[in-house]
């Protein structure tokens, strides 16, 4: 399957990310193959930024970010977008100025 941003992948490899449930939604048709690439690349940019494990907070940063980026960056380039809405907000946050 052919992720943008990504390139193309196994479908095996993308479901290696979801739970038996997941997988068995995937196979009954219940989610696409075009949301199983969507969820696949969230969880890449998940690991690719420090903050992907803070759930809330990565969801509010992630979401800052404009749909037509987030289909055409790689997800390393979208973790560090992430991170650097994190990094604006904590540094506002804290009074700092540079």
């Amino acid at each position: 399957m052919k992720i943008k941003g990504i390139g193309t992948i196994s479908k095996k490899e993308a479901m290696s990310i979801l739970t038996r449930e997941g997988r068995e939604a995937v196979k009954n048709g219940d989610i696409t193959t075009q949301e199983l690439g969507e969820m696949y690349k969230l969880e890449q940019v998940k690991r690719a930024c420090k903050i992907g494990t803070c759930g809330d907070t990565f969801r509010t940063c992630y979401n800052r970010i404009p749909e037509s980026l987030k289909e055409d960056l790689a997800p390393a380039q979208l973790g560090l977008l992430v991170d650097s809405f994190y990094n604006c907000y904590s540094d506002a946050k804290n009074g700092k100025t540079d």
